[in-house]
């Protein structure tokens, strides 16, 4: 059976498996399926492993391209923004010194990823999986590095405009996105049976994409409870990497020097209230929160994000958390995101439907 499907709900191939299997991460079962000598599958999922990585690549390449045109507009010169981006080059150099080219390293990713094809080929165990690593390690590289460029240009727009401004910026970037993906979560127009199903499964493939977890392979904590959902990203690898700084490459949070980059000092509904929050998890909370409440009247989903404490620096988790029902989000997770939850909900709710989800149904669950 191949390790991959069609889905018709997202219209392109995804990774098969029950709610428990997804939680591992892809790079895992490369190494897995190498050791086992399954070579097809090894094949296949290492092809797959590129796939949940260009989610990221291709959102940052907008990002950053949407961040240096907000700063313009509001007024940022040329010269300013070259400066910026200078700044931005040194700070993000490689490991071993050399300045960060992104398109040099998704090249060499994908490179890798061929050989990673060719060794399973010829049955090379041993080839196969020293390229997977160094795959996966170009991959974190380049991923950690948009990160941080991305940090730096949101950090400067707290810096020139206040930060009561890094809403409307995220807002304005995101608004897009959220208008193209998110009305398949409306429970007035779609069964949300089959929304929930695609939120889980892009849940999972998104934060595999973001290298979560120990030794950053992706790897995620998850657990269903009766009513909901709980996914854990420990470290995840945007917002919980800036904030507890790379273990693997030995450098700190981003709050501290040679970073200096901002996080929130003030109480917006956008942070919870809760000075700390990182300008990067913001937007999480603003897309998956306040956008759908104020759209479809309910989160959804529901962020916990690592905060920030100079004075207690360590490891920071993140926590996700997506309601069975998402009518029976409760009160108080509406007020601390600045919202009331109303009275009813559009024109049908769920209509007393109650969701138990066991499998993942986008693919077969097997």
């Amino acid at each position: 059976m191949s390790a991959t499907q069609f889905s018709e709900a997202l219209k392109r191939s995804v990774r098969r498996g029950n709610l428990e299997s997804q939680k591992v991460s892809t790079f895992g079962l490369v190494l897995e399926a190498i050791a086992e000598s399954r070579w097809s599958d090894a094949s296949e999922l290492a092809e797959f492993f590129v796939t949940e990585a260009k989610v990221c690549w291709d959102l940052y390449r907008q990002w950053e391209k949407d961040l240096r045109v907000y700063l313009s507009r509001r007024g940022v010169s040329d010269f300013d923004l070259g400066e910026l981006r200078a700044e931005l080059a040194k700070i993000t150099v490689l490991p071993d010194g050399t300045m960060f080219d992104p398109e040099a390293l998704w090249d060499a990713f994908h490179t890798e990823i061929r050989a990673v094809r060719s060794a399973c080929e010829v049955e090379n165990a041993t080839g196969a999986k020293a390229t997977m690593t160094r795959a996966k390690e170009l991959w974190r590289q380049t991923h950690d590095r948009d990160v941080d460029t991305v940090y730096g240009y949101v950090s400067e727009v707290s810096e020139r405009f206040g930060e009561e401004s890094v809403r409307d910026m995220w807002v304005e970037i995101m608004q897009p996105w959220f208008d193209a993906r998110y009305d398949r979560f409306d429970i007035d127009t779609f069964d949300w049976s089959e929304s929930l199903d695609v939120l889980l499964y892009l849940t999972f493939e998104a934060m595999r994409g973001h290298l979560v977890g120990p030794n950053r392979t992706g790897d995620i904590g998850f657990e269903e409870l009766e009513d909901r959902f709980v996914f854990t990203f420990d470290p995840c690898g945007s917002g919980g990497r800036t904030v507890q700084g790379d273990d693997i490459e030995g450098t700190g949070p981003r709050m501290e020097h040679p970073y200096n980059w901002k996080t929130t000092e003030e109480a917006h509904d956008w942070n919870h209230y809760t000075p700390g929050v990182c300008l990067y998890c913001a937007h999480c909370i603003i897309l998956t929160e306040q956008m759908p409440i104020d759209k479809f009247g309910y989160p959804v989903r529901v962020i916990d994000p690592p905060v920030y404490d100079s004075a207690h620096p360590g490891p920071q988790q993140c926590k996700w958390t997506v309601f069975k029902d998402p009518t029976t989000v409760p009160e108080e997770l509406y007020e601390r995101a600045g919202r009331r939850k109303p009275d009813q909900f559009g024109s049908s709710g769920l209509n007393g439907q109650k969701i138990f989800i066991g499998d993942i149904t986008v693919r077969d669950p097997n």
